[in-house]
């Protein structure tokens, strides 16, 4: 063989080798959540030879058995895998958590959380996913600190209250700010709207830095609202979920009156109750009974007839993908509530729509669209009157079978509750639009021109119907009863914003930011009314059939209002170490009279990162450590429209035997009004450690608004009142945030979150008025409620009751010889005149909690996960207004069922509880006996979910995810408030918090639902 031909078949050989060493391999790349990772980088080890995943996260490419695959993409730990004898590799990559910055959205923009200088709360989407609430306040108690949320009653779709960092006004606005994916809402706005389950994060602002940017709007603090896009997609292909969930309800913590035996021997003992001949109190069984045989006397359970099992059903249906130029995200929602009591309900029906698109590599567009169509079934039945004047011994029909109509006690017309929820019509309809769009323009690196427009689109109708055949209208043949009224308000916002971010070196970074913004709202609305309908066909859709033109009401009103403003802000961060924040917003407003409509409310701030001195490095247990510090103002213009001006109300008189309209001046013009001011300092902590296993948050926190917009009377001056600026309230507190990766493991990791707020509100001064009454919340007894210098907003004030008269020498010494007796109430009669009045009355409670807060436990195995969620109060006083009868006895009023425990003559004189018959006619005045401790503690949510493994199994061919959950909310609740509930709110968000009346009851609730993902 010559050379030439071994040479030959020595390159065959080697060629043949190299044929048989080298190997197609080929595999798939996911995220732990089974979504395909579009082009992730595929290189062999050690050269450039390699490839790129395509849209469904595949690849393919020649290797030899002993090459190392490394594989690696944005935001994810690289991943290095041998070939070996595999063909085929299905791989997942894990997210670099440090290299995914937790990220915050704050005015006009977000930073990474280790820039920010303020103080921000922020609550994640997926904690309030899945809750049976038709709101987002509603789910969001306790898990923010700072916030205090308290629901004003159980009906479906009702508002709470929130208040953040304490109140702050009297006449002004209390309510936050809600904007809405960069949309200014307002502070009005109707939560209803949104559906829970599109939100992707809430970040509630709350100190001066923070607030700023808002100026006159952010006093109450302000609340975004961020929902659900495209942008964390992954993959190109788009993402389909579908939600539903069951909701089954029943009445929580039942309130309980006497029952029919018991009430008619009470009702007996009081009858038989006389002064006597010493006048002393004594009882004559000589007088007749109002019930031979108690026993036998009717018994109904109005408040069992009126109540029933509610449920919730709920669907959603939503797409979301991103491609390199689009990300969206698209969601049909169907929430369905029946109430717990009869005839009361809310059904929602809403689309949402949001897009970005990239035009080029300088320029971006999209918008963000939400639609909502509600239907509320309006609670028909009073249910503090059942609670307080329906007798358990009236029946729901008479002989004939006619619905009742006669208290039987008093003989007086009263609404009769099961013909309430058969009959009456109440139900209002609202459709809103919000949409805000943007285009935004990147002329050079760093620099960002933003332009957007949005607007709000709210109409409401609202009809209501009584008709004749109601039993207190049937009773003296009034007919029925007709009213409509409707209401169309817009809202239209521009703003234009400049942001520039640059480094000078490599310590220094700048980040500038200034806009314009200019809002206009308008609010349309017009009612009409009829009486003495001749029969019930066409209910209120034709008002001509009120056959008594004389009660014709019609009423229109038109009213809008109008903000420019122009905001800034500076943040500068040097090393990473020290950073400092300046911002301000002048805003002008046309409530405000000429010279007075413009202000600037400007901030600082200034943090801290410790942990990024070199001194720190010693210190290996500390992940984390920053020291913040800001002060600055806001402003508040809550204030009537047209304030400026005189306005006038309309009154009908007769004249010469006519009637004719005409006009009295209502309110006197305010004459150099002025903004509210808040000037608010904090400090705060955020400490991390073992890599930020265990974070604390701590704020500290003063905050004082003076210039208070206060309504005063105006004595012997034609309108009687006029809005000034007088006072100041003042608000510290501290808030703790507490969070702990207890346990992290493959298998097994448990996680908890404890925040807890308290907050000391006072009154420092109301213009010189000793104090200032608000409501009345009792039938009698006075004022209940006040302003006081010195103490929270509000107060509660009554006499101090002692409980009751147990001998004659007791009742001589206090000068009450002939009006009280032995068994009857006993006060502290503070100026010993005999008489107890108002002049007796002193600080009794006040409804402000100690603090508040919530605890949150994650704890999950396998696929299986048990999220616990318990909130509470401390601290807090509820004035019970019902017991102002059901303790002392009405006369035609219910009784609770405390009285059985009532002094009697002979067999329990040493009781407080007074006796039948001594307080019926008389004045009780406000008093310690309606103060409870409404302190309480609840198991808020308990929530199994199961995520089935659907990779592992033939599920995968079908889902890209499924879980299965069952959620229970308002599991346990422990207070000793005594009557039902103690999260009550008679007034709404008014001053007076903390008053109960006999609210519409909460709800016990289970869910089971099912998520899955395609």
């Amino acid at each position: 063989m010559n050379v030439k031909c071994f040479t030959l078949l020595l390159f065959m050989i080697g060629c043949v080798s190299t044929t048989f060493a080298q190997q197609t391999v080929s595999g798939t790349i996911n995220t732990a959540d089974g979504e395909p990772v579009i082009g992730a980088s595929v290189l062999i080890s050690g050269t450039t030879q390699g490839t790129a995943t395509d849209i469904d996260g595949k690849f393919s490419l020649e290797a030899e058995p002993d090459d190392v695959l490394d594989i690696s993409y944005i935001g994810f730990i690289t991943k290095s895998v041998r070939v070996g004898n595999q063909t085929t590799l299905n791989i997942t990559l894990e997210e670099n958590t440090q290299q995914l910055e937790e990220v915050i959205v704050i005015g006009y923009g977000t930073t990474a959380k280790k820039d920010l200088v303020s103080s921000v709360a922020q609550v994640k989407g997926e904690e309030l996913q899945n809750q049976p609430v038709s709101r987002l306040d509603q789910a969001l108690q306790g898990r923010a600190a700072g916030v205090e949320v308290t629901s004003n009653n159980g009906a479906p779709g009702a508002a709470a209250t929130l208040r953040i960092r304490g109140t702050n006004s009297i006449n002004g606005n209390r309510n936050p700010l809600f904007v809405v994916d960069g949309f200014i809402a307002g502070t009005g706005f109707d939560l209803n709207t949104l559906n829970v389950n599109d939100i992707e994060s809430i970040e509630v602002l709350k100190d001066a830095t923070a607030l700023s940017i808002y100026g006159t709007r952010g006093a109450a603090g302000v609340v975004l609202i961020t929902t659900k896009d495209g942008s964390k997609m992954k993959g190109g292909k788009p993402r389909i979920n579908i939600n539903q969930y069951f909701t089954s309800q029943r009445v929580a913590n039942p309130v309980e009156v006497l029952g029919g035996a018991a009430y008619a021997e009470y009702i007996n003992e009081s009858g038989q109750f006389v002064p006597g001949a010493d006048g002393f109190g004594e009882t004559d069984t000589s007088l007749p009974l109002a019930f031979d045989d108690p026993a036998s006397a009717p018994s109904t359970d109005w408040l069992g007839l009126v109540t029933q099992p509610g449920m919730v059903m709920n669907t959603d249906l939503s797409v979301a993908g991103n491609t390199n130029s689009v990300n969206y995200y698209i969601s049909l929602n169907r929430f369905d509530q029946e109430g717990i009591i009869k005839g009361s309900g809310i059904t929602r029906y809403s689309f949402r729509n949001n897009l970005d698109i990239k035009l080029s590599e300088k320029l971006r567009t999209g918008f963000r669209l939400n639609v909502a169509r509600n239907r509320q079934e309006n609670n028909k039945t009073n249910y503090a009157q059942i609670i307080s004047s329906v007798l358990p011994i009236r029946e729901v029909y008479d002989d004939e079978g006619n619905y009742t109509a006669i208290n039987p006690i008093s003989a007086s017309l009263q609404r009769n509750p099961v013909a309430d929820y058969n009959l009456r019509i109440d139900h209002s309809f609202t459709t809103n639009i919000i949409s805000n769009a943007y285009l935004e323009f990147e002329p050079i690196n760093g620099l960002r021109l933003k332009s957007s427009i949005g607007a709000e689109f709210n109409n409401f109708k609202g009809n209501f119907y009584l008709p004749g055949e109601l039993p207190e209208r049937k009773a003296d043949n009034r007919g029925g009863f007709g009213r409509i009224n409707s209401s169309q308000y817009h809202s239209i916002l521009n703003e234009n914003t400049i942001n520039y971010g640059f480094d000078v070196g490599e310590k220094h970074s700048f980040k500038l930011l200034g806009g314009f913004s200019l809002q206009k709202n308008v609010t349309e609305s017009y009612s009409a009314e009829a009486d003495r309908f001749p029969n019930d066909v066409v209910q209120f859709n034709n008002l001509s059939f009120g056959s008594d033109p004389e009660t014709y009401v019609l009423g229109s009103g038109y009213s809008q209002r109008t903000f420019l403003s122009t905001f800034g802000r500076l943040d500068y961060n040097y090393d990473d170490r020290f950073l400092l924040t300046f911002a301000g917003r002048r805003d002008g407003s046309s409530v405000f009279e000429d010279g007075n409509k413009y202000s600037f409310f400007p901030s600082v701030g200034a943090a801290w990162n410790m942990h990024n001195e070199g001194f720190m490095n010693s210190l290996q247990a500390i992940s984390r450590l920053k020291l913040r510090l800001s002060v600055g103002e806001v402003g508040e213009q809550g204030v009537p429209i047209y304030n400026s001006i005189a306005r006038f109300n309309n009154v009908n008189a007769y004249f010469n035997e006519t009637l004719v309209n005409g006009v009295l001046i209502g309110a006197l013009p305010s004459k150099d009004l002025s903004w509210e001011t808040t000037r608010q300092i904090d400090l705060g902590v955020e400490l991390g450690l073992w890599e930020d296993r265990l974070t604390v948050e701590l704020d500290v926190y003063q905050k004082t608004t003076k210039d208070l917009l206060l309504q005063r009377d105006l004595p012997n001056t034609a309108g009687g009142s006029q809005l000034q600026n007088v006072g100041s309230i003042e608000n510290k507190g501290i808030e703790l945030n507490i969070r702990s990766f207890n346990v992290s493991s493959s298998d097994f990791s448990w996680e908890t979150q404890l925040t807890l707020s308290a907050n000391r509100n006072e009154v420092l001064d109301l213009g010189g008025d000793e104090f200032i009454n608000l409501r009345q919340p009792t039938n009698q007894g006075g004022n209940g409620t006040r302003l006081v210098p010195g103490y929270p907003v509000p107060v509660f004030v009554g006499a101090t009751y002692l409980g009751t008269y147990k001998n004659t020498e007791d009742i001589v010494a206090d000068g009450r010889e002939g009006v009280s007796f032995l068994g009857s109430p006993r006060y502290v009669d503070l100026d010993g005149n005999g008489v107890i009045n108002a002049e007796d009355y002193v600080v009794i409670g006040n409804p402000q909690p100690d603090f508040y807060g919530g605890l949150r436990n994650t704890i999950s195995f396998k696929n299986f996960t048990l999220d616990i969620f318990l909130q509470g109060t401390y601290g807090n006083d509820i004035y019970n207004g019902v017991l102002q009868t059901h303790f002392f006895g009405r006369g035609d009023q219910n009784v609770f069922p405390v009285v059985l425990d009532r002094w009697k003559q002979g067999t329990n004189e040493t009781s407080d509880i007074p006796r039948a018959g001594t307080s019926t006619s008389l004045f009780n005045p406000n008093s310690t006996v309606g103060i409870e401790d409404g302190s309480h503690l609840r198991l808020k949510t308990l929530t199994l979910s199961y995520d089935v493994p659907v990779n592992r199994s033939v599920l995968g061919n079908a889902f890209r995810s499924l879980q299965f959950y069952a959620t229970g909310n308002n599991l346990l609740l422990f207070t000793n408030f005594t009557m039902g509930d103690p999260e009550v709110n008679n007034y709404g968000s008014g001053l007076e918090q903390g008053v109960a009346t006999g609210q519409y009851p909460y709800a016990r609730s289970f869910t089971f639902g099912v998520n899955a993902g395609f």
